[in-house]
């Protein structure tokens, strides 16, 4: 390669450079929405009118961590200052939340969760739709809700949580593959994919999904009102439809988002409150982050979409694998 060569490589290195930089930065530059450190949200008023007013919130894919504007999924810690908003506005009486999600990261979902509660105690009823899916995880943020409803063929329930750990054994040998490891204690490599789990290993990871699986039970018992020993034996992993999650008493009602909207009015007292949902203004990181999403082959959006830990690494996950 020449030197003119040399040069447009450079040129095109600091080009990519500056543009990731700018995606990253594009929500607080970009926006102008964020105060005191945290994001403001617009509101697009879909009916009513009026000052007092009913939030419609979304959940809308995999419950994640994630904060790259790559990902795809629900970020939870942008989920988050939506529900703080809706706590603090004191105009908003009521929240809806439509969830369409298999679930995701436990400590992520637990967040969420935290939030919602949050959100009851300081006056404001939560209602609950669920749509085509509000499953481990999705159902896990849907518990504390004052009323839930879906429809009779929402998937729902897998109850309890997952924790997958790949093992590439075979694989690496076919590739002749071979790698020296030096720790410092006897379970330092523990989520080694290039081996076999031994035994032990298998027991401390078994622990830590027990610890929440427990969780998991105390929610739905505590946000359901359900003895221990129901939740023990509706949580065993297996998916429900919303016509068994009603006569398991899971969820309350049959109905869409607009039932459960005119219920969340309902419970306010105000006959025709303004119906409203949060957006935010386009920033760089959605018109790049959507184009590299769609140019992604399909195999990759699915596997980015069902199974989130094979970007994120082995965590503890509330997710219904399908």
């Amino acid at each position: 390669m020449g030197r003119k060569g040399w040069a447009w490589l450079i040129v095109g290195v600091l080009f990519v450079s500056l543009v990731v930089i700018l995606i990253t930065k594009s929500d607080s530059l970009m926006s102008g929405n964020v105060m005191g450190g945290k994001q403001k949200w617009n509101e697009e008023t879909v009916q009513g009118k009026g000052n007092d007013k009913v939030v419609q919130l979304f959940v809308e894919g995999a419950i994640t961590e994630k904060s790259g504007s790559f990902s795809s999924g629900l970020n939870a810690g942008s989920y988050i200052t939506q529900l703080e908003q809706a706590r603090k506005d004191k105009d908003v009486k009521a929240v809806v939340i439509r969830v369409n999600s298999p679930g995701g990261e436990v400590v992520a979902s637990d967040e969420i969760h935290s939030k919602i509660v949050e959100l009851k105690e300081s006056g404001k009823p939560v209602i609950v739709s669920m749509g085509s899916m509000a499953a481990s995880g999705g159902y896990y943020i849907s518990a504390p809700a004052d009323y839930i409803f879906a429809n009779p063929a929402t998937l729902t329930g897998s109850l309890g949580v997952i924790f997958s750990i790949a093992n590439y054994e075979k694989a690496a040998e076919w590739l002749g593959y071979k790698e020296n490891t030096i720790t410092s204690g006897a379970y330092k490599d523990i989520a080694s994919p290039l081996r076999e789990m031994k035994p032990e290993e298998r027991e401390i990871f078994q622990k830590l999904v027990d610890e929440s699986y427990q969780q998991f039970v105390t929610v739905i018992e505590k946000g359901r009102k359900l003895p221990r020993e129901t939740v023990l034996k509706l949580a065993d992993g297996r998916i429900y439809s919303g016509q068994q999650a009603k006569a398991l008493g899971l969820i309350d009602a049959f109905g869409t988002m607009e039932v459960a909207t005119a219920y969340a009015s309902e419970k306010t007292g105000i006959a025709n409150p303004k119906v409203v949902r949060y957006v935010k203004e386009p920033s760089l990181s959605d018109l790049f982050g959507g184009a590299m999403n769609q140019s992604a082959s399909p195999a990759a959006q699915v596997l980015q979409e069902v199974l989130p830990e094979v970007s994120i690494g082995p965590r503890l996950m509330y997710l219904f694998k399908y």
